[in-house]
């Protein structure tokens, strides 16, 4: 987004991290920014800021990503040289545009998803204390995406549904568009000709999921896929799956032990581990939006293997350009399927790269936000 953004704007990036930022890091986003300003977020003080916003009526969310220097460094900005406009990306960065100093600036949210349907869902599939934690953020959430609504010049989301969900359910005033993910395609590319994968086997249908290891919704449906469904397959054939991602927590680290599965956590460049896959899965049970995972598997030319969450607002074709699977037979016969036919892989993973090159590269999808902007 910033790198399409920058060829029409000038921008100031004020962000905050829980990890430390390096200055190569620093250096890469100059390319597009002309000033950058990090708040560094220790876990500890985000867990101290969600504790005072249980009694201060705030979410949890908006809590967990105050800092005060990011506060005061935005301000100074605006005081020095007047933004023109303010892009917010997600809700909970919208306090820092609660000031007075930005009372009429024109603001740009995007909301990427309507986050208190997702906080609604996990209060009603989780059990007392969680629920009630998850069911106080779906209601603290949904207050704050009403005043962005009122507040805002235009909210972007990630489709035209989570679009229209948010104009149904929350704001019908508020001017809405719906702005999907993209991928690079230049850098998410197919496998080089001429070059081998490592799989040990013939017979070895080589699995991949890629995500965050620590977001709920990965963790529980990778749990769900290799208690229930890994065995089965393993049954039939030699299936290996990697689980590669950031911060894979202890339920994560956990599933190593199951027979056929490696968590390999963290790597520097995830290509590697999808060009040496067969297939890629996504097993989410709650997902909103568009997932990134899936759009980049298959801009590398793997056929996907996902749920119907996962695949909520990618408009391809069961069958053509990935497959659907809901329950646990569906998903043990769409793999031993793909398992047993290699030249419907090939065929799947070529209509998926030529879906994605066509409808889903970042320039194509940011462009239309260009656009909202200068209007």
């Amino acid at each position: 987004m910033l790198r399409v953004l920058a060829e029409h704007f000038e921008i100031s990036l004020g962000c905050t991290s829980d990890e430390s930022v390096s200055d190569q890091q620093l250096d890469h986003m100059r390319q597009f920014c002309e000033r950058i300003h990090v708040a560094q977020l220790p876990k500890w003080s985000r867990r101290a800021r969600a504790g005072l916003a249980l009694f201060k009526g705030q979410s949890l969310t908006e809590a967990m990503f105050t800092a005060p220097s990011l506060h005061r460094e935005v301000q100074r900005w605006h005081q020095s040289f007047h933004f023109d406009k303010a892009i917010v990306f997600c809700s909970s960065m919208y306090p820092y545009m609660n000031p007075i100093a930005f009372r009429g600036l024109t603001k740009i949210v995007d909301l990427v998803d309507v986050d208190s349907e997702k906080w609604k869902q996990m209060s009603a599939e989780n059990r007392f204390p969680m629920s009630w934690v998850y069911g106080r953020e779906a209601k603290t959430v949904r207050s704050l995406e009403r005043k962005i609504g009122r507040e805002s010049k235009l909210a972007t989301l990630v489709s035209d549904a989570e679009a229209q969900l948010y104009r149904t359910s929350v704001s019908p005033t508020c001017q809405v568009l719906g702005v999907s993910n993209g991928v690079d395609t230049e850098y998410f590319s197919p496998i080089p000709d001429g070059t081998e994968k490592q799989t040990q086997t013939q017979d070895t249908i080589e699995l991949v999921f890629t995500g965050v290891l620590d977001y709920s919704p990965n963790v529980e449906g990778m749990v769900w896929f290799c208690k229930r469904i890994m065995p089965e397959l393993r049954k039939q054939r030699d299936f290996r799956l990697k689980v590669v991602g950031r911060r894979p927590c202890s339920r994560v680290i956990e599933l190593d032990e199951i027979d056929g599965v490696q968590v390999v956590g963290e790597v520097p460049d995830v290509r590697p581990y999808l060009h040496d896959a067969d297939i890629a899965i996504s097993p989410l049970k709650l997902a909103r939006g568009i997932q990134n995972k899936v759009l980049e598997a298959m801009a590398c030319g793997l056929p996907a293997v996902v749920t119907p969450q996962s695949a909520e607002g990618i408009d391809a074709e069961s069958g053509k350009e990935f497959w659907i699977a809901d329950d646990s037979n569906e998903w043990i016969e769409s793999l031993l399927n793909l398992a047993d036919c290699p030249n419907v892989r090939i065929e799947t993973g070529s209509a998926a790269r030529e879906l994605v090159e066509q409808h889903y590269s970042w320039s194509a999808k940011m462009n239309c936000l260009v656009r909202a902007i200068n209007a």
